[in-house]
């Protein structure tokens, strides 16, 4: 079914929102008063700057139903296991987590793990699940492009699950190198392009990022 409605969208803004087929929001704004649209604030906090409480909060949105669900490892994590991580994190070699947020508000997380092929394999949840209706993806895709461009990542890898419709997809962000796996799921492993580049500037994704997101310059030691 579809349906319509208009909201407030701050000052000198209104949007008209509707449902599609998919059940996906679908906004359209509208100046008012020649005034423009402020964009959201994503603030990238390594998790090695966070409070103890900050950190463990992660744990509780990482434990979550339906992050457990499509990842590799289904099982709640515990304490132990979370305070263990921690410390591997500290040593900023192998292991790099970020915590995304949206105008205050925690958003997203994203992990890298470096493997042996010498790429770091990516993983991302958004703490809350209604964020994916709301440009989540797009906001952890061109996060993730900025981590790895300031970490200088050149090579990524990743599982695609069939159940997880919506799972992170490179897109313009790069190319294939190889592609393997079995019907559980697909591994990619991708040369990324650098943030800066033309293809990636220009991607669908990165026009529609910029138009709704800003990234505050972020402390990354």
């Amino acid at each position: 079914f579809r349906s319509r409605f208009t909201a407030p969208l701050g000052a000198g803004y209104r949007y008209a929102a509707r449902l599609d087929k998919s059940g996906v929001f679908i906004r359209s704004g509208a100046k008012i008063k020649g005034k423009s649209m402020r964009k959201k604030r994503l603030e990238i906090i390594n998790f090695v700057n966070l409070s103890d409480e900050k950190y463990r909060k992660i744990l509780e949105y990482r434990n979550q139903e339906y992050v457990r669900t499509v990842s590799n490892s289904p099982e709640p994590i515990t304490v132990k296991q979370h305070e263990a991580y921690r410390e591997a994190l500290k040593k900023r070699d192998k292991f790099f987590a970020f915590l995304i947020a949206c105008d205050g508000e925690d958003y997203a997380v994203i992990n890298l793990k470096k493997l042996d092929d010498g790429s770091f394999y990516l993983g991302y949840y958004l703490t809350d699940e209604l964020y994916k209706f709301e440009g989540g993806g797009v906001a952890v895709h061109n996060c993730m492009m900025y981590i790895c461009d300031r970490l200088k990542i050149k090579l990524i890898s990743y599982d695609i699950k069939p159940e997880n419709s919506r799972v992170f997809r490179v897109g313009q962000g790069g190319e294939d190198i190889a592609v393997s796996g079995s019907s559980e799921a697909l591994h990619h492993l991708v040369r990324l392009y650098g943030y800066d580049d033309e293809r990636v500037k220009n991607s669908k994704s990165a026009k529609l990022f910029n138009k709704i997101y800003e990234i505050k310059e972020s402390d990354f030691s």
